[in-house]
């Protein structure tokens, strides 16, 4: 039946989803930086201060949870977490590459699909030949039709600039070479679920130290998300080396980037800690809907966000078309792995 606390649950889902579906928009806005200058200051509000900040102001005992958690348990939540964080800095090179909208559906789409596939294969390989099973394999598979159809769209798109040739088409990163990094982006992205799948061992601790439930989840964020930022500095660091662009960061009038990026930060984790409280009031809902929801939102607001800022702006009514269908088979699996998600 639904209540009114699980159509509460339900908005505070779909408001999450416009969050993370428009965190990268600022990126658009920041003139005068390079990506490296503009990530980084994401990955150091998004990844690391905000989840701390809420984190110690939730989970009072945070300590007593990491040190009754085995370190193997907390080596594959921060290595997990790492593995997210290249996925997280090809992402935004894909989001550069395809745009907002198609950037999101393909890395989305494939984060979703391996982030439920793996864990069945490895942790409950006999649950492979059972309807759950087949839910997530049958998913995958029309994930992928969803994104090749959509992919097909950028393909135009980029064919569509050409026959403009404009100067910044011609400059502009071919759209294969977006397609594999956002491909690779998609799969990296999906190992954030490992962390909490591999990592479960922190999660008994914390609720056995009466960690409320609304805020348990924390205890895996945090960590895992700092071992993103380390990949995301990394990489962020060398791009500044390479191309001396370190100094921006300080240029007359860079306050407003600094902003940009800090709104970064708190869009994409201000998603993030409004899906944890989302689906806690949605009770077995949540599993069934905040999920699919959630991933539906962003695809559909990183689109439509996409198109506002002129993203697919004279790539032609084929190429629109091939947008909207692959969208909606997207959001098809999305569909067919939450009833597989449902039955776990």
């Amino acid at each position: 039946m639904l209540t009114s606390e699980i159509l509460a649950g339900a908005g505070i889902v779909l408001v999450a989803g416009v969050l993370q579906g428009v965190f990268a928009v600022p990126m658009k806005f920041a003139r005068g930086w390079k990506y490296e200058n503009i990530w980084l200051v994401f990955a150091v509000t998004g990844l690391v201060i905000f989840p701390w900040l809420l984190t110690l102001a939730t989970v009072p005992n945070i300590a007593d949870v990491y040190r009754l958690t085995s370190s193997k348990s907390l080596f594959a939540i921060a290595g997990f977490g790492a593995c997210w964080g290249i996925g997280a800095t090809l992402t935004g090179l894909g989001l550069t590459m395809l745009g907002i909208g198609l950037g999101f559906a393909i890395i989305l789409g494939l984060s979703a699909s391996v982030g439920s596939l793996v864990p069945l294969l490895i942790l409950t390989p006999d649950k492979i030949g059972t309807t759950q099973g087949y839910d997530y394999l049958l998913g995958t598979g029309v994930m992928l039709v969803g994104i090749g159809v959509a992919a097909r769209a950028g393909a135009l798109r980029e064919r569509a600039a050409r026959t403009r040739a404009d100067e910044q088409a011609r400059q502009a990163t071919p759209f294969v070479t977006g397609l594999v990094v956002a491909i690779a982006a998609g799969v990296l992205s999906s190992t954030l679920n490992f962390s909490y799948a591999f990592g479960h061992e922190a999660l008994v601790r914390a609720h056995t130290l009466n960690v409320s439930p609304l805020w348990v989840a924390n205890v895996i964020t945090a960590p895992a998300t700092t071992g993103g930022f380390f990949a995301n500095l990394f990489y962020c660091a060398y791009l500044l080396r390479r191309n001396g662009t370190a100094g921006k960061f300080i240029h007359p009038g860079a306050g407003i980037n600094w902003l940009f990026g800090a709104i970064m930060g708190a869009l994409w984790f201000g998603g993030q800690a409004l899906y944890g409280l989302g689906v806690s009031r949605m009770g077995q809902f949540g599993t069934v809907v905040g999920w699919p929801s959630l991933m539906g939102m962003i695809i559909v607001t990183s689109n439509v966000a996409g198109i506002l800022t002129g993203e697919w702006k004279g790539a032609g009514k084929r190429a629109g078309a091939y947008l909207s269908a692959g969208m909606l088979i997207i959001l098809a699996a999305l569909g067919i792995l939450a009833l597989g998600q449902s039955g776990s």
